[in-house]
């Protein structure tokens, strides 16, 4: 009894001694933590001012560089990378820490400042590589203030720089990349959480100048050939009506022959493309394709009318051949063109990329009437079709106004004050991206640099889904600009195989008049190569849609015809080609559907659903609800998107 006593006063004793060790244990090391934590206070205070200043510096260098005091901007940027590289070397010191690197939740914390700090670096190495960059193009144009007034060879030594600046704009695109890359590294843990909102705001303007960094590259390469360096380029130019919308933009009503070399422009006329088809329609024969035929009422095929193919570089080479052959059967009376040479490229432009530059050149005055961005499609338009006969200008002469406005907006653009052409170059850039611009060079690697940047009005070649509709108006008027669309388009996956279910809507929301009347349209669906159609609706007269295969894809074609006031539905139901299927075999689905250029949609709505669940999809940015294996998109249609689920 007395030795048990014993044994249990014993064991109590070590228990408690090993419990005092213990906490003499933890209290040594919180001691210790604690010393090492304030050891590291003057690099952590360190790291917050020198971060501090570099942010001030920076902030300066960009209002400096604003003003166009590029010396100061230079040297106040030099200080702010000087803080950055100061702060990110106390960043590594507090890493040595062992107590800092063995805790997690302290070590990822520094690693997300590490990671912000890597992206103010980037961000002031950027800048000064775009301020001496900007310097040098500034040490060409000198004192002056817009491109009319530099000299031949000023506009050359410009245009040159420009054409060897490839290597320096890659170079600030890859610090771009790596600064956001920096970004995605950060995990928000402990107190940077509290500044995620900022530094998400700082990654949306970092994404816009590198989308736009994305099409300077490109731009650079471009740049100078249409501009004529090295040499001589000579363009033919169409303007398409997207009031009357045909597959590649529009209506073909004027062309113009466009010769630039070293930065001046040699020669930009337009005519009316009557006056290339008219004197000849009794040499010419050539038998138009069928759907213009039935649909258009049309016996021959001309130029104005060659646009057909809803592939830029198709439609391109197309409407040269009709000019060549047109121009040679011009009689010498009306003999307009007096072009024997080659064209290197063709553009075709709608009014949207016009109503773009007015917003910025300002309003024009032609013959008495003021051109501006709110009224440039309707009086222009009314001009050539009603307001030539007021003024008693002949009808051959009625679209000559186009010239003068041309000619007008063509001075006012090299007029434009050269620190101000970054105004221009994202117009040029949001006018490519919807398609107002279509580009088709016939120079390989240009065209294959037009063709990755997604100018050329091609039909896109994808892995996964994809979806083109393209109307094109029949004898319809100016119609289509009264004319609403939504497209909805859903795939639902079945036991043997996916299947889409795709709504065309057109609203008609004009009434007889002038320049509006029924809607008529020869719509083609462009779908993946293989797809089957099950059902179709909506077409006119109930016919059955024409089904062929053209530019690599399945179409299905038809007609209909709406009145106004009223709404039209086409439905489809089919199904994907056998290839889509094995995409869901690598736990990945795409679908890409391309823009109709001249086509503005307001609203589409985009629905998976799938068999299993969805993990991540793209874009997060518009408005999408996801529930496990369903995911709807809205948004609008001004440019191709691209709608991407991983399972």
């Amino acid at each position: 009894m007395f030795l048990n006593t014993s044994k249990k006063k014993i064991k109590k004793r070590i228990f408690f001694i090993f419990i005092k060790y213990i906490f003499y244990l933890v209290i040594i090391a919180a001691l210790l933590l604690f010393f090492l934590l304030i050891l590291n206070f003057v690099n952590i205070k360190n790291v917050y001012e020198k971060a501090l200043s570099g942010k001030k510096n920076l902030e300066y260098t960009i209002s400096l560089m604003r003003e166009g005091d590029f010396d100061s901007a230079l040297d106040f940027n030099s200080v702010s990378q000087e803080n950055f590289k100061e702060a990110l070397d106390y960043v590594e010191k507090i890493k040595k820490n062992i107590v800092i690197n063995n805790l997690s939740y302290l070590s990822q914390q520094i690693e997300d400042v590490h990671s912000l700090l890597s992206t103010a670096y980037l961000l002031s190495e950027s800048l000064d590589e775009g301020i001496k960059f900007s310097m040098s193009l500034n040490d060409i144009i000198g004192p002056e203030t817009n491109f009319n007034n530099l000299s031949s060879f000023k506009k050359e030594e410009l245009i040159k720089k420009i054409y060897e600046s490839g290597p320096e704009l890659n170079g600030l695109k890859a610090n771009l990349d790596l600064a956001l890359l920096n970004i995605d590294n950060i995990n928000y843990q402990g107190f940077i959480k509290f500044f995620k909102n900022k530094i998400e705001d700082l990654r949306i303007q970092i994404q816009s100048v590198n989308q736009t960094m994305k099409s300077a590259v490109p731009m650079s390469e471009l740049l100078p050939f249409v501009l004529g360096y090295p040499e001589k380029s000579s363009f033919l130019v169409v303007l398409q009506n997207r009031d009357e919308l045909r597959p590649t933009g529009g209506f073909i009503g004027t062309y113009g022959i466009l010769e630039i070399e070293h930065g001046d422009i040699l020669r930009f006329d337009t005519h009316d493309v009557y006056h290339l088809d008219m004197p000849v329609k009794d040499r010419i024969n050539v038998e138009p394709p069928k759907p213009l035929k039935d649909y258009l009422g049309i016996e021959k095929w001309y130029m104005r009318d060659a646009n057909w193919s809803p592939d830029w570089p198709e439609s391109a080479k197309q409407i040269e051949w009709f000019f060549k052959e047109e121009d040679k059967l011009l009689p010498p009376k009306d003999q307009i063109n007096n072009f024997k040479d080659e064209f290197d490229g063709f553009i075709a432009i709608t009014p949207d990329l016009i109503i773009d530059l007015l917003k910025i050149i300002g309003p024009i005055i032609i013959e008495g009437e003021e051109y501006n961005q709110n009224n440039f499609v309707d009086l222009l338009q009314y001009e050539v079709e009603k307001g030539y006969e007021v003024l008693g200008v002949p009808s051959w002469h009625r679209k000559e106004v186009i010239g003068e406005i041309a000619k007008e907006i063509k001075f006012r653009i090299f007029d434009f004050q050269t620190q101000n052409f970054y105004k221009l170059i994202d117009t040029l850039d949001a006018n490519l991206k919807r398609k107002n611009i279509l580009i088709y060079f016939k120079d390989e690697n240009l065209s294959e640099i037009v063709y990755e940047s997604g100018w050329d009005g091609s039909l896109s070649e994808v892995e996964g889904d994809y979806l083109m509709v393209v109307d094109a108006n029949m004898a319809a008027f100016k119609t289509d600009r009264v004319i609403d669309r939504k497209i909805s388009y859903q795939i639902n996956e079945g036991s043997n195989g996916i299947f889409s279910d795709l709504n065309i809507i057109y609203k008609h929301n004009g009434e007889f008049d002038w320049k509006t009347t029924r809607y008529r349209t020869y719509t083609r669906i462009y779908v993946p190569l293989g797809s089957e159609l099950i059902s179709a609706e909506g077409f006119f007269q109930d016919k059955e849609p024409e089904i062929y295969e053209d530019l690599n894809k399945t179409v299905f074609a038809g007609f209909i015809s709406i009145e106004p006031g009223e709404i039209a539905n086409i439905h489809l139901h089919y199904k994907l080609s056998e290839t889509i299927d094995l995409l869901l075999q690598k736990d990945y689905y795409s679908f890409y559907i391309q823009k109709q250029p001249g086509k503005n949609i307001q609203e589409i709505n985009i629905g998976f659903n799938f068999n299993k669940n969805i993990n991540t999809y793209y874009p997060t940015g518009f408005y999408a609800e996801k529930y496990g294996r369903q995911i709807n998109w809205d948004t609008d249609f001004l440019m191709d998107r691209e709608f991407i689920v991983n399972f």
